[in-house]
């Protein structure tokens, strides 16, 4: 370690633009609305729709929208081009007859309307044009029906009328020849539907009108969507001169975010900051919907509840890009686990899930893992924003909390607990990940207890620990896999989240690295890697973008960077891509093996996903939290072949900004930084064989590898080039 330097460079914003970025180009990238009125971004009409186009120009003649009995009901399909949340409104300027009309949203236009699917009871005769159906869910006038016998070609008809009641569809024309019972029916488009689950989220779901005379409509709160369709189902004509929706997520401008990431790559930013807009849409603010106080949700339409799985990648992302105006959303949200703690100590995995009566919820004790994973989401609180006040005031529930998880420890030091975990299926025998993530809570206790509680604790859960990893490593790593199985009753399968968790905290044996790497690429696909073979979560998913986050950071951890940017943009690269149907601004809950998602309510905002944005500034910026609230901090860039990158990372003591620029072929490597002077950390840059460190314009050191110094807050700018 070189000797610290008195810092004699002063190094503003402005000479550290000249490295390579201009600095003030991160906000071009600030995916939140500018205004909390949001209007369309696009507009297409179904049926009498005249001038849908008005409602996104917000100017020229209204839009109207007329419906006769028997024809198609007159619709407008209005695309936000984004995630947005709230509630919708429309102004109406004129309204003739009695229109019904209704209005549903959803994150993806393929789940805007759903298709019948239903069959034919009973023989239909040729010549029918009113033909009985097993269901009449999903029916829409002016929809084409398609009827296909087992053998049979289609025969399409298009629908004229229904009776839900009676459950017949009158169709046009008339049949040709007879329908067997049993004939499949299916039709196109399908009929306006909502992809939100209430009994979840208890709020959402269709808004229907029935206005009498021209004026503004408000429906429903809808905590995440893209796109609305707005129906009128019944014979009657109506005007409207806009459609919008008054934001209610967390509207973060530019001038809010107190830290921000910038790279030469433009993927990696996109990435950045979707992550950190999936935050804003899953922030709950306080008083909205009943709800006095404000929360971290773990999706902005689904489930819209606090997950501890989701806080262990939320609380850094939030706290790393809004700073202190993050931190009251993450504080009652750990208020509310306070709140559930069960007898024994153990934490919920949600404490307000399912609020289909009640909209605070009630608590769901998911998972032991997940219990734990509550207790390491204070620890992160502690870590991001130093506030030892509420640290300390927790601290007696944390260690009920271990001791719970403790019960599950074997004299063997192996955790058997038979768990969901986050993919929701039961694990037999001694689970690897099990084991490690109990290891991780030791360890992180640790750290709190010697930093705000007692050191003779902290010594215990060391030994504990160290226990632990002795045991794993002897009992669970398969030298012919080169890898840790999922279980001792599964010692073949080669998992992603164990082995990722393994790299990041050094349970790999030694030399054995590149092994676990190679294990791990095994399991990638174009669309992200799986979780292992044959696994998969109830819904058919394959890729969990929170395991992917686990093997992205693993693999930083050991300097894998190549890798980990690879897998970064297998994973999330599609989620970012604005020609993705499914593309929101957000990211993504879960990918099935063809990179796309199983069913409507998958969520497409989902917190546990945003793990590029804490990673991008930590591993790829270098920029991390060593000491509470970063009195003592990392920068230790892995720049692999990114040309350059800068950021700022709010702290309790200030706010850290550093700049790099990185020329992979010339091995000449700049790094400016700014860290607050009550603090003071190591800075790590990578160095060749006979390459020349300078500090502040003095000769450092010539090394190879990589060359940390320790310094004290202030200003620095340090050069690595070859002699």
């Amino acid at each position: 370690m070189l000797t610290a330097i008195t810092p004699v460079l002063v190094v503003t914003p402005g000479q550290a633009g000249q490295a390579g970025l201009d600095t003030s180009a991160w906000k071009s990238y600030v995916l939140g609305p500018s205004t909390p009125d949001v209007h369309p971004a696009r507009a297409e009409g179904r049926g009498d729709v005249k001038h849908p186009q008005s409602l996104v120009n917000s100017h020229g003649p209204a839009t109207t929208l007329t419906t006769v009995a028997g024809g198609t009901p007159a619709s407008v399909l209005l695309d936000f081009g984004k995630e947005v949340g709230g509630t919708p409104y429309l102004d109406l300027t004129r309204v003739t007859g009695s229109p019904t009309l209704t209005l549903v949203t959803s994150e993806a236009r393929q789940y805007i309307r759903t298709p019948a699917s239903t069959t034919v009871p009973a023989v239909a005769p040729g010549g029918s044009t009113q033909i009985p159906l097993a269901s009449a869910a999903n029916l829409e006038t002016g929809n084409t029906i398609t009827f296909t016998a087992a053998g049979g070609a289609p025969v399409t008809r298009t629908i004229t009328a229904f009776d839900a009641t009676a459950r017949t569809v009158t169709v046009k024309p008339a049949l040709s020849a007879d329908l067997p019972a049993g004939t499949a029916v299916t039709t196109s488009p399908g009929a306006p539907s909502s992809d939100e689950s209430r009994g979840l989220a208890g709020v959402g779901g269709p808004d229907t009108f029935q206005p009498t005379a021209p004026g503004r409509l408000t429906g429903g709160f809808h905590g995440g969507f893209r796109f609305a369709l707005l129906t009128l189902s019944s014979p009657a004509s109506v005007s409207l001169s806009s459609l919008g929706v008054t934001f209610q997520a967390f509207r973060a401008t530019p001038s809010d975010y107190q830290g921000w990431f910038l790279s030469s790559d433009d993927q990696l930013n996109r990435m950045w900051y979707s992550g950190a807009y999936t935050l804003q849409m899953n922030l709950k603010a306080p008083g909205l919907n009943g709800l006095p106080d404000a929360r971290i949700y773990d999706g902005a339409k689904r489930d819209r509840s606090i997950w501890t799985g989701d806080l262990l990648v939320q609380i850094p992302t939030l706290l790393t890009s809004l700073g202190n105006a993050g931190a009251p959303y993450v504080k009652s949200s750990l208020d509310a686990l306070l709140a559930t703690q069960r007898a024994d100590g153990a934490f919920p995995g949600s404490p307000d899930f399912s609020k289909r009566t009640n909209p605070a919820g009630s608590p769901l004790f998911y998972s032991n893992n997940y219990s734990g994973y509550g207790a390491r989401a204070f620890v992160d609180y502690f870590r991001y924003t130093g506030d030892k006040t509420y640290a300390t005031a927790a601290l007696p529930a944390l260690r009920k909390e271990l001791a719970y998880n403790n019960s599950f420890l074997t004299a063997d030091n192996l955790v058997v607990s038979n768990d969901r975990d986050y993919w929701q299926a039961t694990q037999t025998g001694e689970v690897t990940k099990y084991s490690i993530d109990y290891y991780i809570l030791l360890r992180e206790m640790s750290w709190l207890e010697r930093t705000v509680g007692s050191p003779a604790l902290a010594d215990g859960y060391d030994t504990k620990a160290d226990a632990i990893k002795t045991a794993v490593m002897s009992k669970l790593w398969n030298p012919t896999l080169g890898a840790y199985g999922q279980s001792s009753a599964k010692p073949d399968v080669v998992v992603e989240d164990a082995n990722a968790l393994a790299l990041q905290y050094g349970f790999v044996p030694a030399g054995q690295e590149t092994r676990v790497l190679a294990a791990l690429k095994t399991l990638w696909t174009p669309y992200g890697a799986i979780m292992g073979p044959g696994l998969q979560d109830p819904t058919g998913h394959t890729i969990e973008p929170f395991g992917n986050g686990m093997e992205t950071a693993g693999r930083f951890t050991t300097g894998d960077t190549a890798g980990a940017l690879d897998l970064m943009r297998r994973t999330w690269g599609p989620m970012v891509d604005k020609q993705n149907p499914l593309y929101t601004g957000a990211f993504w809950e879960f990918k099935n093996s063809t990179g796309g998602v199983n069913r409507a309510t998958a969520s497409l905002a989902h917190g546990w996903a945003a793990s590029p944005s804490v990673q991008l500034t930590e591993q790829l910026l270098g920029v991390k939290p060593i000491g509470a609230g970063y009195q003592t901090w990392s920068i230790a860039p892995n720049p692999g072949t990114v040309r350059s990158a800068a950021g700022a990372v709010p702290t309790a003591f200030g706010t850290i900004r550093t700049q790099w620029t990185n020329d992979p072929h010339s091995g000449r490597f700049t790094l400016t930084v700014q860290a607050p002077p009550a603090t003071s950390g190591t800075i790590t840059v990578p160095v060749g064989r006979g390459s020349v460190v300078t500090v502040n314009g003095a000769t450092a050191k010539s090394a190879g590898g990589s060359a940390t110094l320790a310094v004290s807050g202030g200003s620095y700018q340090i050069t690595v080039s070859q002699r």
